[in-house]
Formats: C-alpha cells, sequence, structure tokens
C-alpha cells in the first residue's frame, strides 16, 4: 500500500502536466535592439526581434535571450536568430531554449528531485531493514 501511494505521488505530477498544445513555427529573425531588464539580483535579456511569418507578414516582438553570468548573451543588435512563434498569434515568439525549457522544465525538475532524493530513501530503507532484524 505504501509503495503504490509513493508511485502515485511521483506520477501525479506527470499525469496532471498539461501539454502545449500551440502549434510553434520555426524562422530566422534579426536582433534590432537588446534591452537588459533588472529586478533585484535578477538580470535578463530581452532582444527586440523582426521576423517574417509564414504569410509573409512583417512581424517585430520581443524574445529573452539566454545569459551567460558575468558575460551576458551572446548575441549582439543585427545578428540572426532562430524565432518560434505562435500559429494563431505571431505576437508571441521565443527562442529555441526558451521553447525546450517551457516544454521540458517540469520533468528535468522532477527528474532532479528524484534523483536528489534517492540517496535519502535508500538509506530509510536501510535503516529499516536493520532495526526490523534486530526486534
Amino acid at each position: 500500500m505504501k509503495n503504490t501511494l509513493i508511485y502515485i505521488i511521483l506520477l501525479l505530477p506527470c499525469i496532471i502536466f498539461a501539454q502545449d498544445s500551440t502549434e510553434w513555427i520555426s524562422t530566422e529573425g534579426i536582433i534590432k535592439d537588446i534591452e537588459i531588464k533588472r529586478s533585484g539580483r535578477r538580470v535578463r535579456e530581452m532582444a527586440l526581434v523582426a521576423f517574417q511569418t509564414k504569410n509573409g507578414e512583417s512581424m517585430t516582438t520581443y524574445v529573452q535571450l539566454n545569459r551567460i553570468p558575468l558575460l551576458g548573451s551572446l548575441k549582439s543588435k543585427g545578428d540572426t536568430i532562430n524565432v518560434n512563434y505562435d500559429k494563431n498569434n505571431p505576437a508571441i515568439a521565443q527562442t529555441d531554449t526558451g521553447k525546450f525549457i517551457s516544454q521540458y522544465g517540469l520533468y528535468i525538475l522532477i527528474g532532479l528531485g528524484i534523483i536528489f532524493s534517492l540517496k535519502n530513501v535508500l538509506r530509510a530503507i536501510k535503516f529499516k531493514n536493520i532495526n526490523g532484524q534486530n526486534t
């Protein structure tokens, strides 16, 4: 019974997690400007990107760039960048890395939680077996 409860608790986030039903279209864009936004200790770099949609419409929107601490992003004004935009609303766009994190971030966190908890679980099982044999 306890094992079943543990399995349910571990698998529940995977069952509940809603899949992203947005249809993303990939295209190339040109960085027009880069803004650095600070809030407390958190620093984000936002790039103003211009790109053409599949229908030939010109769009300009902001996407978040990945930063390397102390160095910043490796992109600069005028660089080309791969942009994924929402088919129904092209103003919603993100980079490849942002798309990966939004799709698989929860699974990565669950996996890391299991890995870091495994040592304590094994220690508790070993402790239970040792005390159970002595009584």
